[in-house]
């Protein structure tokens, strides 16, 4: 039997298709807890008291989850877009990224790649950063499906950063209720500019994942 390429299985994709795939998405990142909850109990200690090996193996294990969802998630997308960003478009995601920054760097009280490697001393930084890169895939890889579901239910919808609302609608508020409002409040208002970055970058998913994933280090 011939395998169908990505971009003729999109052909066929519906907005339902592309929502679902935004909430697998989701899903993925969820699934940190179970591997969480699997560990604790093979530990046998909460995370809190857990050594920086044991640190290590749950950042592998979640990004290799994460991979392979990003993976499965990346062959329901049509082909990326290969029009480059225009001078204005470009001016509008530095514009973005400077908001960005500036806002995580209010939030944390400090440039946040600097308060982490304090925290975490170089190798758990490596490995949370690797695990940052992992996390924001799946993020943008929700954005992507998720502005596609709207594009294809609603007209006139391409210029709305459905997919950040979406991202915010999910990520966003199930940081509120796990992390507290304050972590809450600030991912809500990340998701919205990661959306908005996504459309200016003219919905090239791989541009926007590097993007993205600079805005959520820095």
């Amino acid at each position: 039997m011939r395998t169908l390429t990505s971009k003729q299985r999109t052909k066929t994709n519906t907005a339902n298709d592309h929502l679902n795939a935004a909430f697998c998405a989701f899903g993925g990142l969820g699934m940190e807890a179970l591997v969480l909850i699997a560990e604790t109990a093979v530990y046998g200690q909460s995370s809190s008291t857990w050594t920086t090996a044991n640190h290590l193996i749950h950042w592998t294990i979640t990004c290799l989850v994460w991979g392979l969802t990003g993976l499965w998630l990346l062959r329901q997308l049509p082909a990326c877009p290969k029009d480059a960003p225009d001078r204005k478009q470009l001016f509008f995601a530095a514009v973005i990224f400077a908001v960005s920054i500036v806002y995580t760097t209010w939030a944390w009280n400090g440039w946040k790649p600097a308060i982490e490697w304090s925290g975490l001393g170089p190798i758990k930084f490596l490995f949370q950063y690797l695990y940052y890169a992992f996390e924001i895939l799946l993020v943008t890889l929700l954005i992507a499906h998720g502005q596609l579901a709207f594009e294809i239910r609603f007209s006139g919808c391409s210029r709305i950063p459905s997919g950040g609302i979406l991202l915010a609608a999910t990520w966003g508020l199930v940081h509120i209720a796990t992390q507290g409002s304050a972590t809450g409040i600030f991912t809500v208002v990340q998701s919205l500019l990661f959306g908005s970055m996504y459309l200016v970058l003219r919905k090239n998913y791989i541009i926007s994942w590097l993007a993205i994933t600079l805005m959520f280090m820095l």
